[in-house]
């Protein structure tokens, strides 16, 4: 009589190389009650335990949270799945593969690359947020100061007042510096939300307030 040993392939995600440790898992794999998949980096580990009433007791670290996630499943769900996703509850990254091996490798694929995508967006934003920070810096103000007085002295600010004697004065917002004169109350709003654009502003040969 030959027995059909009921196996599962399993997945975890490592927090410190970022890899994917992969298993086989055999009911009978499980020696002594208790199955370890370590990382080859040696950093993380994730372990399996047969409960007294049957089910399989998951322990796998996170990315983020401090402590390591741990989930009961039972035997239908743990060696009948195609494919089961544990995320975390916090930052929704999935973190635990079990099922079919051809499933379980598109479901890691497919996490890596919402990863990757969302990695790519975070980015972004704390380059746009570093971008900002430079403009909140009180430093900035003296400068564009300098550049207004500069331009002012050179007759290249242009308003509604004669022979452009204006009085100017200068204001820096989160996205944009408000040029205006005291006078005539014409103003020009100059965008920075990019470093490019402030680089532009700094670099002005004439200003033409309206």
């Amino acid at each position: 009589m030959i027995l059909n040993q009921k196996e599962t392939t399993l997945a975890y995600r490592c927090p410190s190389c970022g890899g994917v440790p992969t298993s086989l898992v055999g009911a009978f794999s499980l020696s002594g009650d208790l199955f370890r998949l370590k990382c080859s980096c040696g950093g993380s580990e994730m372990t399996v335990e047969k409960t007294k009433d049957e089910k399989y007791r998951l322990t796998f670290p996170c990315l983020l949270c401090p402590k390591p996630h741990s989930h009961l499943l039972s035997p239908q769900v743990f060696f009948g799945s195609d494919i089961f996703i544990i995320p975390c509850a916090t930052c929704g990254i999935d973190l635990c593969f079990i099922g079919k091996e051809k499933e379980v490798a598109k479901a890691v694929y497919k996490s890596n690359e919402e990863i990757a995508l969302a990695i790519g967006d975070y980015q972004l934003d704390k380059l746009k947020a570093e971008e900002k920070e430079v403009f909140h810096n009180p430093e900035v103000l003296e400068i564009v100061s300098y550049v207004i007085a500069d331009l002012s002295e050179d007759g290249k600010i242009y308003c509604s007042c004669k022979d452009s004697q204006g009085d100017y004065d200068c204001e820096i917002f989160d996205d944009h510096v408000t040029v205006s004169c005291k006078k005539c109350h014409a103003s020009l709003d100059i965008d920075i939300t990019s470093t490019s654009k402030a680089y532009d502003f700094l670099h002005a040969e004439e200003l033409r307030l309206k």
